[in-house]
């Protein structure tokens, strides 16, 4: 009640409700271990609170008062469990920390402060110039800040931000999340690296739990390998500093299109937020379903996957992957019973057949052969736990990781399920968390100078990610864009739409939380947008910056633009532009600060 008088403790109770009541409220009705409690309680949280606001905010409109009426509903909620359970209103025995050893608690404490380290020096990082949103973090984040900034202000049910006048067809829940603890506190961007770090956490936890039934040096190794692991593209770091050509920025261990072409999972979990709640769901999903033949976990199986949809598509599609093996290892003993993971994965069918994000489906080589027709390709990128990975098939047991593993790794090498074939990379992720697995489970019966050593040789990778992230400084939006972002906040109208430069970094959106015509052209074609379409909506950007005052009109009028914005990348690419719209009469400038304008586009008032 007091968050309705405090954003402070609004922002505490956000963080509260939406990471762990849900999970305190249903843990209790499944046969969970401690060490799987740890994982389940924040990823559910998160999967069935983003998804109640979600539908309450559908009829009731999204607003502070929804969500801070939807924790008092799980308050309640939680309340009458414990009571009917006959149990303190205590925290359970599982969150004390005693319980856990010292270097188990020491491994998760390593994870989050590296992650929060790089995060917070790497995204919206204030500086003399401005704010700085730099290394893995460069391109898509900015994205992910229009899609919350949006919300936000406005946006909801979503259109798509950055390219106004679609559905957003994409897994926007996590930012949803991020929408839903900024929405009761007010304007908060520096809660995305946060929240980022703390669900890398949660991956770390989720890994653990698949893990812990080999031993827990298994699974204290699969979590290491999982998080920081990856291949050989340290090789090109090292060759650096041996050369004294060492830079920065340019040796980074990515190459796009390229030898080392797959980025490290690491390099992944900084920046791609989807991600961050797919696959500790999968991992989740793949304990789970260790134990077919218990029923009331096989459900929680299918609630999870039938929850992760809309924050991440080929989450839920790698989740039926792994059923479909787990029913394949089990077809001897098969009882109908299994079936029961099915029935609840249908709470994903209104995202499904409704505006959720796009999936298509075919048979392909096309990432063969446009990424990796290298056949040392896989080698290099997925190095020691590949190589361990394959070597598992020759020893006995664990059928079913290494035919989960087998699938997810074939998957993008005969289909392609995602509107851009660069996209189905991904499938390779999330056959990472089998591949860590079997890694842990080999390396936990070998000698500990071995273990040390191969697990060395996985995670150097993750230092060049490191290093690349905290030793950029790209600039994102300088102060006076920033300004130009609060003021847009403050003095247009929601959902107004500005006309501007199809570039990454737009203060009007990422700051300001208005939509645009359009935006970097891979974001809208990995939502599912035809290239021929993003590209025509840009040339017709091109023409009414460069061209006559009845081609700007056009394009107001066909995009319904409010505001036209001239900002550095605008000035950079349409040179004269700010002389041609001060001749346009209709065109009013609002605000005018250091060469960033603002136009208002008032035609009616002309008659026009």
């Amino acid at each position: 009640m007091a968050s309705f008088a405090s954003s402070y403790i609004a922002l505490a109770a956000a963080a509260v409700f939406t990471f762990l009541v849900p999970g305190l409220i249903c843990y209790r009705f499944f046969h969970l271990e401690s060490h799987e409690i740890w994982g389940f309680v924040p990823l559910f949280s998160v999967l069935v609170s983003v998804e109640l606001i979600y539908f309450l905010s559908l009829a009731f409109g999204y607003s502070k008062e929804t969500i801070l009426f939807t924790f008092l509903a799980l308050a309640a909620a939680y309340t009458v469990v414990v009571y009917k359970k006959g149990e303190s209103l205590q925290p359970p025995k599982f969150l004390k920390f005693k319980q856990i050893k010292k270097t188990t608690l020491l491994l998760f404490t390593i994870i989050f402060l590296i992650s929060i380290v790089v995060l917070v020096k790497s995204v919206w990082v204030v500086d003399q110039y401005g704010i700085v949103i730099t290394g893995s973090n460069w391109q898509d984040t900015p994205m992910h800040y229009e899609i919350i900034e949006s919300i936000n202000n406005g946006n909801f049910p979503p259109q798509t931000p950055d390219y106004v006048g679609t559905p957003l067809s994409y897994h926007y829940f996590v930012d949803f999340h991020t929408a839903i603890l900024e929405k009761v506190f007010g304007y908060l961007p520096t809660l995305l690296p946060v929240l980022n770090a703390v669900f890398i956490l949660v991956f770390g936890l989720c890994i653990y739990a698949l893990a812990r039934p080999y031993g827990r040096r298994a699974a204290v190794v699969a979590t290491v390998i999982a998080v920081f692991g990856w291949g050989l593209s340290y090789f090109g770091l090292f060759s650096a500093l041996f050369n004294g050509t060492f830079n920065v920025y340019n040796n980074y261990g990515y190459q796009f299109n390229g030898l080392f072409g797959l980025p490290s999972i690491f390099d992944n979990l900084l920046q791609q937020r989807p991600l961050l709640v797919g696959l500790p769901a999968f991992a989740f999903v793949l304990a789970l379903l260790l134990k077919m033949d218990d029923n009331k976990r096989l459900i929680l199986a299918g609630v999870i996957t039938g929850l992760v949809y809309q924050f991440h598509n080929v989450a839920f599609f790698c989740c039926y992957v792994a059923y479909f093996v787990s029913l394949l290892v089990n077809i001897k003993r098969f009882k109908f019973s299994y079936l029961y993971f099915m029935l609840p994965t249908a709470l994903a069918l209104p995202f499904i057949f409704g505006d959720g994000a796009s999936f298509t489906f075919q048979l392909s080589t096309a990432f063969v052969t446009q990424f990796a027709s290298n056949p040392l390709f896989y080698f290099v990128n997925l190095g020691v736990p590949f190589g361990l990975a394959i070597f598992s098939f020759f020893k006995p047991g664990h059928v079913y990781l290494k035919l989960t593993f087998l699938v997810l790794f074939l998957v993008p090498n005969i289909l392609l399920l995602t509107p851009w074939v660069w996209d189905m990379y991904k499938f390779f992720i999330f056959a990472w968390i089998p591949i860590a697995v079997l890694s842990g489970i080999m390396l936990a019966k070998t000698r500990r100078i071995v273990v040390v050593t191969l697990v060395l040789l996985c995670v150097i990778t993750s230092a060049s990610v490191i290093i690349y992230n905290v030793g950029t400084n790209y600039t994102g939006v300088t102060w006076n864009e920033y300004q130009l972002g609060l003021w847009v906040r403050s003095n247009t109208p929601q959902n107004s739409v500005f006309l501007t430069y199809y570039g990454l970094y737009s203060p009007p959106s990422m700051i300001g939380g208005r939509l645009r015509v359009s935006s970097y052209v891979y974001w809208p074609y990995g939502h599912g947008i035809p290239l021929d379409q993003i590209y025509q909506r840009d040339s017709e950007i091109d023409s009414a910056y460069n061209g006559t005052a009845a081609q700007l009109q056009t394009v107001i009028e066909k995009y319904k633009v409010s505001y036209v914005y001239v900002g550095n990348d605008e000035l950079n690419n349409y040179p004269g532009c700010v002389a041609r719209f001060d001749a346009i009469s209709w065109l009013k400038p609002v605000y005018t600060n250091q060469q960033l304008e603002i136009y208002q586009v008032e035609l009616n008032q002309t008659g026009t």
